[in-house]
């Protein structure tokens, strides 16, 4: 038998942690004096305190250490185990990635003199929704409000509820910036069953996960709010994922002022 200095000198655990995981039942004592209270260790049980070692080195707990121990007694089953948390770790590593990714693109962004800040950009998951839907094609980015305003007479011919929130979107079908003939369809999220029309349609739109970038101001700033963002998703593992669309928060609808618009621009993706 050893005394517990020479086992700890031997398995290279302190002697304060033989003690500890005498007390939580980790790795017991082969004897304890009853007189002195000194604890002996047998040579047999130095194959088992470096297996707690190793499973400290690959970040398990004690407790969780305790478990697999006792649990695992079979290599098969060991190996089992080890290979889901390995994959579970990986995981966790590709996310740390992807958040220290974000950081240092945003950090690079924040040293551009820029009032569309990269810091503003999130990722976002859009809901399911029932929509009115109107598409047609524009001579101009400016004339977007012709759309509205085909939508907004269709809506009173139906007597359509809005949902709350109603989502006032406008979605570019064009492949990149088109100069002419310019495929947009608007939108809003209705509750209630409706007919469709030559002019409006009723549809469900699927859930959408986007990268989005929320600015107040006049819609002069698109253009800028557009190329920050395809820059962020370049920089950051994604890969455009659709078309391109706005949402717009308060419009000229509600609010004359451009310098109290909300506009959000959203840019569907996916993981590479």
């Amino acid at each position: 038998m050893l005394k517990i200095g020479d086992f700890s000198a031997l398995s290279k655990i302190s002697i304060f942690m033989l003690r500890h995981y005498n007390e939580i039942g980790l790795l017991l004592p082969v004897h304890i004096d009853e007189f002195t209270g000194y604890r002996y260790y047998s040579e047999e049980q130095l194959p088992m305190a470096n297996r707690i070692q190793a499973l400290k080195n690959m970040g398990f707990g004690l407790s969780i250490i305790k478990d697999i121990l006792s649990e695992y007694n079979h290599e098969d089953s060991l190996k089992r185990y080890l290979t889901l948390q390995a994959a579970q770790k990986q995981e966790e590593i590709e996310t740390m990635q992807k958040q220290l990714l974000l950081l240092q693109t945003t950090i690079k962004g924040l040293d551009k003199s820029s009032s569309l800040s990269r810091f503003n950009i999130a990722i976002k998951e859009l809901p399911k929704r029932y929509v009115i839907s109107y598409r047609s094609t524009i001579a101009a980015y400016n004339q977007e409000g012709i759309l509205w305003k085909e939508l907004s007479e269709n809506i009173g011919k139906q007597d359509v509820q809005f949902a709350n929130p109603s989502y006032n979107i406008a979605i570019f079908h064009n492949e990149g910036f088109a100069e002419h003939e310019i495929d947009v369809e608007v939108q809003r999220a209705v509750v209630g069953n409706y007919r469709s029309t030559d002019i409006v349609k009723f549809k469900i739109v699927p859930v959408v996960t986007a990268a989005t970038l929320t600015y107040k101001g006049g819609y002069i700033q698109l253009a800028e709010a557009n190329e920050a963002i395809a820059n962020w998703i370049l920089e950051n593992g994604y890969e455009f994922d659709g078309p391109i669309f706005n949402i717009y928060h308060v419009s000229p609808e509600t609010e004359p002022d451009p310098d109290n618009l909300i506009t959000e621009v959203c840019f569907p993706i996916r993981s590479k």
